[in-house]
């Protein structure tokens, strides 16, 4: 049985050594890893006597910068209610990111950006997209109704004629402040 348990347990550990070279773990223990040494180099770099001995990875500016932009766009782009919880995501995951790079977590910080660009990318284009549609519908409608009011102008003049005019002013404003909820209402409401 000794023989045995030993070739057992070597068969075990060989397993074990194999699976977690060629599975994720290993990976993900390399990162545990890594994110310890960054936390104790940061604490090691608040230390006054010890700071001019400790070298922090250096911060991913370009990137953080690139993304921050990206993310800055999606905070003062209006979301429609088909985005939102994708928009929630990812606000709350750059406020973590961002909470990393304001601590020194530069190491870390990298790498979740690298995992957290494609979202923002793809969040944009998808508002983006989204923004040009509206604006391209609405478009269509706006020169639908200043043909039929050019028509009705011709006939038309004094105060009638000032109104129109107003309202495809409104209208014109409407579309350039992208407030498409408004410029539907008014398109409803036409003065002819």
């Amino acid at each position: 049985m000794g023989r045995k348990g030993l070739i057992k347990n070597l068969v075990v550990i060989l397993t074990l050594t194999f699976f977690l070279s060629s599975c994720t773990l290993k990976e993900r223990f390399q990162e545990f890893k890594e994110d310890n040494v960054e936390r104790v180099k940061v604490l090691l770099s608040n230390l006054p006597l010890v700071r001019k001995y400790v070298s922090l990875y250096p911060p991913p500016k370009e990137l953080y910068q690139e993304i921050k932009g990206m993310v800055e766009w999606i905070k003062g782009a209006k979301v429609p209610d088909l985005y939102k919880e994708e928009h929630k995501a990812v606000l709350k995951e750059w406020e973590r990111i961002e909470g990393y790079y304001k601590k020194k977590y530069y190491k870390k910080c990298e790498r979740e950006l690298k995992r957290f660009k494609p979202k923002v990318e793809t969040l944009k284009n998808k508002l983006e997209t989204y923004r040009e549609t509206l604006k391209r519908e609405a478009m269509q409608r706006y020169q639908a109704v200043e043909q039929k009011a050019k028509k009705i102008l011709k006939n038309k003049k004094g105060e009638e004629r000032l109104r129109i005019e107003l309202y495809l002013w409104k209208l014109r404003s409407l579309m350039a402040l992208e407030d498409y909820e408004k410029f539907n209402q008014e398109i409803e409401h036409a003065p002819f």
